[in-house]
């Protein structure tokens, strides 16, 4: 199976999470985008006869799984709302026929008006259920998408396959109610690649007035000439503000947001950024709509126009630098006052404004609100932090450092069968590690330093 994937090994912490999924186990796995997470449910999805289930929450991502499964020979397909009434009817007829081994969906088709497709899913009895993207389930599942959460009541329908659940981001909270929605509180639950060494981790105070000027200065190092820089923004009208700023000084970098154009103008962006399409982008502005499991391995530069919304969120988006294992950064712009402020009164206000757009009742609604403000104040309070800011983040994650105990049994395995690769660490950890002092440093040359040092 492996060699099917192209590979000879697997990375480091692959081999327990098949083994487990193997063993009939459902299971949940928070891991960085890039890291093989696919392949541990395609693996025992191959050596089962019958066909796995995955949810995924864009078109996008199902078209590119399913490419890249045929690519490799591997019978699969999806079935979306953009496939006539025909095509939908063949797919299933291929699936009754077990003559794939993946069909990927999205979870509201599992409640559709037809109760034809509802009945030819209900019949399929798949060998697992595997619900990719898996915050979603807790992002989602009260408001946006509510399918999302009735995903329990889906895999009773299907007859109770394990679940198999993947998710790049989800704390330690997340991770309970992710379970606790997915009616598998005792899963086996398995946490890995949230320390990312080879990204330098800077907090840099600046007044929202200011932070142009400093990205500006920062775009002009020429060790980001030509390569990948991503600046997050929180709200299309604050990216087309920094747009205008940057192109006044003579800095012209697109902007992707949801409301950009139709869906091939946010794929072509897509796409030039990726390098696949022509004239390719390298500096962008973007929401956190951009790129969903976007897998750009030479993202140099991360830069947070502020802090986002959770440590979810966080995590995600500046884990997107340095995935080739090569020295990234990732900036954050702060207040650096005492007590909340403009930042997080921002993204407090876009908090109350999704709840009362709800739709739901209002106790439940303000539970939600409740929960938007906890994650808010548990990055705010990271943030401020003048502890090691790295620490703190896989501690949120992880708990505190535990190193288990292997059996002689797994040790002969992970011999045999995985190659572990430490991460490379580089000297500069953090700003709080660093002591740096911003009173008498200027971002942009401390930045240029942090790449002087490993060219030295």
């Amino acid at each position: 199976m492996l060699r099917l994937f192209g590979v000879s090994h697997f990375r480091g912490g692959q081999l327990p999470i098949v083994l487990a999924a193997l063993s009939g186990k459902s299971i949940l796995v928070v891991s960085p985008t890039g890291s093989g997470k696919s392949l541990c449910f395609q693996i025992p999805a191959l050596l089962r006869r019958g066909c796995t289930f995955v949810v995924s929450p864009l078109k996008t991502l199902m078209a590119d799984q399913v490419s890249g499964l045929l690519r490799r020979k591997i019978p699969a397909t999806f079935v979306n709302s953009a496939l006539s009434v025909e095509e939908k009817e063949i797919r299933y007829n291929i699936v009754g026929m077990n003559a794939v081994k993946f069909l990927y969906l999205a979870p509201e088709r599992f409640f559709v008006k037809s109760k034809d497709e509802r009945k030819a899913l209900a019949e399929s009895e798949p060998e697992f259920l595997v619900v990719d993207e898996a915050h979603c389930v807790d992002a989602w599942g009260r408001d946006f998408r509510p399918e999302y959460g009735r995903l329990a009541e889906v895999r009773q329908s299907l007859g109770s396959p394990p679940i198999l659940a993947f998710t790049a981001t989800a704390g330690q909270a997340m991770q309970k109610r992710i379970l606790s929605s997915l009616g598998i509180e005792d899963a086996e639950v398995f946490v890995r690649g949230v320390d990312r060494p080879n990204i330098a981790m800077v907090r840099w105070a600046a007044a929202p007035s200011a932070r142009h000027h400093e990205i500006a200065a920062l775009l002009r190092l020429p060790v980001f000439a030509g390569r990948k820089v991503m600046i997050f923004v929180p709200t299309a009208r604050i990216g087309q503000e920094l747009q205008t700023d940057l192109e006044n000084n003579g800095l012209e970098i697109p902007f992707y947001h949801s409301k950009l154009g139709n869906e091939w103008d946010r794929q072509e962006l897509l796409k030039r950024f990726q390098g696949e399409s022509r004239p390719i982008v390298n500096h962008i502005i973007c929401t956190n709509a951009f790129g969903m499991g976007l897998d750009v391995p030479d993202v140099r530069l991360v830069i947070h126009w502020q802090q986002p919304a959770s440590v979810e969120d966080y995590l995600q988006e500046f884990g997107r630098a340095g995935r080739d294992g090569k020295q990234s950064v990732a900036v954050t712009f702060t207040e650096g006052g005492r007590g909340p402020g403009r930042d997080v009164g921002l993204l407090r206000f876009m908090a109350e404004k999704t709840s009362s757009g709800s739709g739901m009742d209002e106790a439940t609604a303000r539970g939600m609100l409740k929960q938007r403000y906890s994650q808010i104040d548990d990055l705010t309070t990271l943030i401020g932090s003048k502890d090691c800011f790295r620490q703190g983040i896989v501690e949120y994650f992880e708990g505190p450092k535990i190193s288990p105990r292997q059996s002689l049994g797994m040790r002969i395995l992970n011999w045999a069968f995985s190659k572990e690769t430490a991460p490379k660490r580089f000297r500069y950890c953090c700003d709080a590690c660093a002591d740096l002092d911003q009173r008498q440093d200027k971002l942009s040359e401390h930045v240029a330093s942090l790449f002087a040092d490993v060219a030295k």
